[in-house]
């Protein structure tokens, strides 16, 4: 194989793999703490005990997280994703954002407001979190992953969920 050829097949696969490049971003204690504590302030103002931090969610959200994919998981938890936000703060602010969308006198799930509904679920009691940064979703973008225990949006006769469970300010 010549000098050229080679060089030539080092800088495409350098390419290709930088393609694919994703980062976990570990959450230290400072950290965890803060997204619990958002999501706490904002589960106040709806009358939905506070949460705490569960690791099996963390790792959970986590894995899905490094698999950069931005899409649901479909798994048992409860889940809501965001998609380059720069902090913690921004995406969970993002997400309760939503409420201003939500019809408390027509109570129900809506693509509009589910992330919103998640994070003020009163029958959640737990949350995990993880965050990745995956290049391959736009350069330097940082997918943010929270899994939530018991989860929300569930939907039933006459949206009797969401009345117990979507509480107005």
């Amino acid at each position: 194989m010549s000098f050229h050829t080679l060089t030539l097949l080092l800088a495409v696969t350098a390419v290709v793999l930088c393609t694919f490049v994703q980062t976990t971003e570990a959450l230290n204690a400072a950290t965890i703490k803060s997204i619990v504590s958002a999501h706490n302030k904002v589960r106040s103002k709806h009358h939905s005990p506070a949460l705490k931090w569960n690791k099996t969610l963390a790792t959970y959200a986590q894995k899905w997280s490094d698999g950069c994919v931005f899409e649901h998981s479909g798994g048992k938890y409860g889940e809501n994703l965001a998609l380059g936000y720069p902090s913690w703060a921004s995406a969970i602010d993002g997400w309760y954002s939503e409420v201003k969308d939500y019809n408390y006198n027509k109570p129900g799930f809506s693509m509009d407001t589910g992330h919103f509904t998640q994070i003020v679920w009163k029958a959640t009691t737990e949350v995990g979190c993880g965050v990745t940064v995956c290049d391959n979703l736009g350069k330097g973008s940082k997918l943010y992953t929270c899994s939530y225990k018991e989860p929300g949006n569930m939907v039933g006769d006459d949206n009797i969920f969401f009345t117990k469970n979507v509480l107005a300010p």
